[in-house]
């Protein structure tokens, strides 16, 4: 994938064709087959590309993009297989001596996790992984969209929640530190309440456990 696919215009002429693509496709089995295949193309270090063009259709008034969206994710809950991103684990050696080296941690090397959507962009927001590390600004901004496109399903409202508080209870693998898991489950159960998109990008930045995170200082702009 051609590194022009960062620019704004890019962005946004590749999410306008997701759009389409999605609209022309009534199988949620081939919209999820899009979205997987998107993730794949843009590559390993490169899936906030993918949460920044699902932000831009979310940003759309385009309703049936976002319900074929929705409805795409759903079916890849139920199944346990979300278009997904690798980070690296919190515990991971590499990721240690980087940081004791005064390095940044290897993305090849390190421990790798997939993670889908809100997951992913949690665990960047709230531990130390081979990312720049995302505001707090970009954070709630992009929670808040990721949010706004799965309420057009009700059964992905219900799901989803269910499954980050789910996560928000294991410690397998260190896949997530004691902040990220209790994080999560500040959106599991704000999203589970019915609370605005807002509203619960709100809760996950500021709950007790939130207060405790590393310093923001690295910024990766425009997620």
């Amino acid at each position: 994938m051609s590194t022009d696919i960062y620019t704004p215009a890019r962005l946004r002429e590749t999410a306008a064709r997701l759009a389409g693509a999605l609209r022309s496709e009534r199988n949620p089995e081939y919209r999820l087959a899009i979205l997987k295949r998107l993730a794949r193309r843009l590559g390993d270090g490169a899936y906030p590309v993918f949460l920044k063009l699902l932000s831009i259709v979310a940003e759309s008034d385009d309703d049936v993009a976002k319900s074929a969206v929705a409805e795409a994710l759903v079916l890849a809950l139920n199944r346990m297989d979300l278009p997904s991103g690798h980070i690296a684990s919190w515990g991971g050696s590499n990721l240690r001596g980087g940081e004791a080296e005064g390095r940044e941690p290897s993305a090849s090397t390190s421990p790798r996790r997939q993670l889908g959507p809100i997951e992913f962009l949690t665990a960047w927001y709230a531990q130390r992984t081979q990312l720049p590390q995302l505001d707090e600004k970009h954070y709630a901004q992009t929670l808040s969209l990721l949010i706004e496109l799965c309420n057009h399903s009700p059964e992905l409202r219900r799901l989803y929640p269910a499954k980050l508080d789910a996560d928000s209870r294991s410690e397998l693998e260190g896949a997530y530190t004691r902040v990220t898991r209790d994080t999560l489950a500040a959106i599991a159960k704000s999203w589970g309440a019915e609370a605005s998109p807002a509203d619960v990008a709100r809760s996950a930045t500021t709950h007790e456990a939130g207060l405790q995170t590393i310093p923001r200082g690295w910024i990766l702009r425009d997620l």
